[in-house]
This record gives C-alpha cells, sequence and structure tokens, in this order.
C-alpha cells in the first residue's frame, strides 16, 4: 500500500518520518474525531472470592482474564450461574494462570460472576 497521505501532514517524504511522529500524528488524528482518554479505576487488580462487579455509568470498557482453575461464567446483571451466563471464560486447561480473557465495551451495569470461588483479574476503564 502507498498511501503517505494517511498518515501524513501532506509532506511529499513523510513516509520516512519516525515511528514516533508517525504514532503522534495518528493519536493527534484520533483526538480530532472524539476519541477520550481512559483510565483505570481503584476496582482494578486480581480479585478472588468476588461474585459481583458494581455498576458504574463512568465505565468505558471492561476486561477480566480468568487466572482460576475452573471456566468462569459471567452475566451482564446479577444471578451468573453455570446455567445462567451471557459468557464463558475458558481457563488454561485446568492450570492456574493466564486463561481466556473478555472485554466488554459500553456495559455499565452490574456485572456477576460465577463461580465466586475464582480467581481472576479485571481492569476497568473510565
Amino acid at each position: 500500500m502507498n498511501h503517505p497521505t494517511i498518515y501524513s501532514d501532506g509532506v511529499q517524504n513523510s513516509i520516512q518520518d519516525s515511528p514516533l511522529r508517525v504514532q503522534n500524528k495518528i493519536l493527534g488524528a484520533l483526538k480530532n474525531i472524539g476519541a477520550t482518554g481512559q483510565t483505570v479505576t481503584a476496582q482494578s487488580g486480581k480479585k478472588s472470592n468476588v461474585a459481583t462487579i458494581t455498576a458504574d455509568t463512568a465505565r468505558k470498557n471492561l476486561f477480566i482474564q480468568n487466572t482460576g482453575t475452573a471456566d468462569l461464567f459471567v452475566k451482564l446483571g446479577t444471578g451468573a450461574s453455570a446455567s445462567d451466563y451471557h459468557f464463558e471464560v475458558a481457563n488454561n486447561n485446568g492450570l492456574a494462570g493466564t486463561g481466556g480473557t473478555l472485554n466488554v465495551d459500553s456495559y455499565t451495569g452490574v456485572i456477576s460472576i460465577h463461580p465466586s470461588t475464582n480467581s481472576f483479574a479485571l481492569v476497568e476503564f473510565k
């Protein structure tokens, strides 16, 4: 692909810009189309024995990674169980560590997780 104007300010040799300069141009373009910054909340981190994540109208994104030995069942709302859930986040073949992940955009309501005794890593962006 030879489309240097996507990443440039129109200077003929801008395709040879340093990676940092190109990154700054891209970030500037994203800002101009309305992108906003995000912060990680204090609720983020490794969780264990947590059955629900509280509702938060400022939440932009929520990321969960299964670090336990069993599958996680995640429900958008209350009352998650092995038979009543929206998402299943797989474990790492029965081993603790880095299992499956779930990324939820733009949902600000309560999120429930089953089993509550399982461990998971949580990052919530605002």
